[in-house]
């Protein structure tokens, strides 16, 4: 099952590039304010968020057990103005006095924490993802009886003096024929070492590792600042994000208690609304 909502904060930072102006970050809107870290810190002049970061939680389906005893999974949809998924799950936890090292926390962002049956915990809810080898590309894709066929496109001349289509008043609801979509698609991996992490972090959180399902993704834009945090004993600077926003929702459905290599997400980051040709 896969579902896909772009958000309107998503839409607002593409309208503040466009018109090169700059971007005033509306209240209720950022994952720093829901997690309570550095939710004052705001864009500088003429510094927008960018796409970068990557989000996972486990309330994003509902279950139905049939009375042949199967169980029937169905995406919980959002909204374009939900802020944050339904239930976020970290990718790590440790305890605040055995931190992970400064080159692991150089992975992760959105590091929060707190405090679980007395004890102190950091958490990180928040992974980044690399995007210098990601290539956008425009596509055309065919649907044709919910079969999809995707090809590279590439403008013709005639697209330069384009002449007005004949739009058919037949078939108007019809699924079927062709649109363009601006792609840009990543593998989003957990390995096995990764899987082990989000295990043991639902145990701790919520007292068993069968919560480690992972039915929803957040894909976040925001901009990374070094700031102070406090490791132990210590105060020191690392890299977090601020103004942390969902741009994109993406329904998945991954049990991690059954695997037992890596899991290996397909991402498409790019603008794949699709543009009717």
């Amino acid at each position: 099952m896969e579902t896909v909502v772009k958000t309107i904060y998503s839409t607002h930072i593409q309208t503040i590039k466009l018109l090169n102006k700059s971007l005033t970050v509306l209240p209720n809107s950022t994952l720093n304010q829901k997690f309570n870290l550095f939710a004052n810190e705001v864009p500088s002049i003429n510094e927008t968020p960018v796409l970068g970061y990557v989000g996972i939680g486990n309330k994003g389906a509902s279950y139905e057990v049939t009375s042949t005893g199967h169980i029937l999974t169905t995406p919980i949809p959002h909204l374009a103005r939900h802020a944050s998924l339904y239930n976020f799950i970290p990718f790590v936890i440790r305890e605040a006095n055995n931190d992970i090292s400064s080159t692991e926390r150089a992975r992760y962002r959105m590091r929060v924490p707190m405090t679980i049956n007395s004890v102190d915990y950091v958490a990180y809810y928040l992974r980044a993802f690399n995007l210098t080898n990601v290539v956008p590309e425009v596509e055309i894709r065919n649907v044709n009886n919910e079969i999809i066929t995707t090809a590279f496109f590439t403008p013709s001349l005639s697209d330069l003096s384009p002449t007005p289509p004949v739009i058919s008043s037949n078939n108007l609801n019809n699924p079927n024929g062709d649109y363009l979509v601006s792609t840009a698609k990543i593998d989003f991996v957990l390995s096995q070492n990764d899987v082990q992490e989000i295990l043991q972090a639902c145990d701790i959180i919520f007292g068993d590792p069968r919560y480690a399902v992972i039915n929803e993704i957040a894909l976040c834009t925001g901009i990374d600042r070094v700031l102070r945090g406090t490791f132990g004993t210590t105060v020191g600077n690392y890299t977090e994000v601020v103004v942390a926003q969902v741009a994109t929702f993406i329904s998945q459905y991954h049990a991690l208690t059954s695997n037992t290599t890596e899991v290996n997400i397909k991402l498409d980051v790019g603008g794949v609304e699709p543009l009717l040709v």
